[in-house]
């Protein structure tokens, strides 16, 4: 049955993303495979901690759309998640799902020794965390671009022009933690509701991982806004804030001028590793 579910659901959100073009082919194929090694887990906070991560950040990825691309250029380009966006922002929740299905599936908390319940209880911290991150990130990047000021860099603290990797604002920093606690409620409400009887009988620790996912996720998103500063390069183009240029594209561009950072990693390699840190 929860085989089943899985299948229904993953199938439903990779169509529905692929009408709506928040997804590409390759990323619904991408999807697929996080969307199934998630929902087929008898925990249901692993799917509903997915579920708030999917749906609000294509909701602020597709959000004052047009706005968004007359700041940033590269927008159009961005707004349709490929397979590296989604893997980088679901690979290592889907791990982790495997790793706690492979461990827990079946199992009920009030069964498992003290060791068991511990190792239970850091899969799904790390797991909140994960996808805390994933959404602090989204959100801070999707509504602090449409801030009414510039943003400032964060390793210098001075003015940066809106889009600009590494730069943050008043707006995106209360987004990173709205992003974040959202994620934890998903999470709170879900173990809640499966879990009722353990909590009561204090076979489940009572941790307020709303709290957890506000804290995780802000400071998974500061981590991506110093390594989107210092290894990522962003570029002045027309007046414009521009990132993720190949060689080919800079050779053929004219006054292009370096903003902030170097051309080490590309967006996706910062999300990933910034979620991943927050992770581990």
């Amino acid at each position: 049955m929860r085989v089943l579910f899985a299948i229904a659901l993953t199938s439903y959100l990779c169509f529905n993303s692929l009408r709506k073009r928040s997804l590409s082919k390759s990323g619904a194929a991408a999807a697929a495979f996080v969307g199934l090694s998630t929902a087929s887990n008898d925990n249901l906070m692993f799917t509903a901690v997915l579920i708030a991560f999917f749906v609000s950040s294509t909701f602020w990825t597709k959000y004052q759309a047009k706005t968004k691309q007359k700041i940033d250029p590269t927008y159009t380009k961005v707004s349709e998640r490929d397979r590296k966006q989604v893997l980088c922002n679901g690979g290592v929740g889907s791990l982790i799902s495997l790793m706690y299905q492979y461990n827990f599936n079946g199992c009920k908390p009030e069964d498992l020794t003290a060791d068991q319940r511990r190792l239970m209880v850091l899969l799904t911290w790390a797991y909140i965390g994960f996808y805390s991150c994933c959404a602090a990130d989204t959100w801070a990047s999707e509504l602090g671009t449409l801030s009414s000021n510039w943003p400032i860099l964060i390793t210098t603290l001075k003015p940066v022009p809106p889009g600009t990797n590494g730069a943050i604002s008043k707006l995106g920093i209360l987004s990173s933690f709205a992003g974040g606690a959202v994620v934890g409620l998903a999470a709170d409400i879900a173990l809640w509701v499966q879990y009722f009887a353990a909590y009561r009988s204090g076979a489940m620790p009572k941790i307020p991982y709303n709290m957890l996912g506000l804290l995780l996720g802000t400071l998974g998103s500061l981590i991506d806004s110093v390594l989107g500063a210092t290894v990522q390069a962003s570029y002045l183009v027309n007046r414009q804030a521009v990132s993720d240029l190949s060689a080919e594209e800079l050779r053929n561009m004219d006054g292009v001028q370096v903003i902030a950072g170097k051309n080490i990693l590309s967006n996706n390699l910062v999300n990933f590793f910034s979620s991943a840190a927050t992770t581990v």
